[in-house]
């Protein structure tokens, strides 16, 4: 389970890091660098790319911002899943009583995720060991495990959506 759960945020991470470079590289901000004012302005701070620095912000797997990211949402993951679940099992529920304890259900849910989560990835900093692990596997192996680390992290909402739409009728 540890490194199944590793294996999705590594891959949360990677597109999160990905996302991020291709909208700054080709949505034009990458010009607003080359303006001579703003190289001034960085070159007094002793940068000399700063697009670099911002890239490197998003990369560093310990304190990256994609990092912040994946993270957050492995622990929303659970979450999400286990909240879609109960609301699916209350719409077999008489209507007044659906959302009696509901706020004490999710605050369960919610410290078991974050424990869980943390146990599993973040303890003693586990994911470096595992991204490490995982940069060095085939591109073969990349491809399948981002494929279904993508289904993975559809799966809760789409409990979630689904669940909702049970307790419309």
């Amino acid at each position: 389970m540890e490194r199944f759960w590793n294996t999705v945020y590594y891959f949360a991470y990677k597109f999160n890091y990905k996302l991020n470079y291709c909208f700054y590289k080709y949505s034009g901000l990458v010009k607003i660098y080359e303006l001579p004012f703003v190289k001034r302005h960085f070159k007094k701070m002793e940068i000399d790319n700063p697009f670099e620095n911002l890239l490197d912000a998003w990369k560093k797997p310990d304190i990256g911002l994609s990092s912040i990211f994946a993270g957050g949402l492995m622990y929303g993951l659970p979450v999400i899943f286990f909240s879609g679940l109960h609301f699916f099992f209350m719409s077999f529920i008489e209507k007044s009583k659906r959302f009696e304890y509901f706020q004490f259900i999710f605050l369960i849910y919610t410290l078991a995720s974050f424990f869980f989560t943390y146990i599993y990835i973040f303890h003693k900093d586990k994911y470096i060991k595992y991204f490490n692990m995982f940069e060095k596997q085939s591109r073969q192996w990349k491809i399948k495990w981002a494929w279904i680390c993508w289904g993975v992290i559809l799966l809760p909402f789409i409990v979630l959506i689904g669940s909702f739409i049970s307790l419309l009728e």
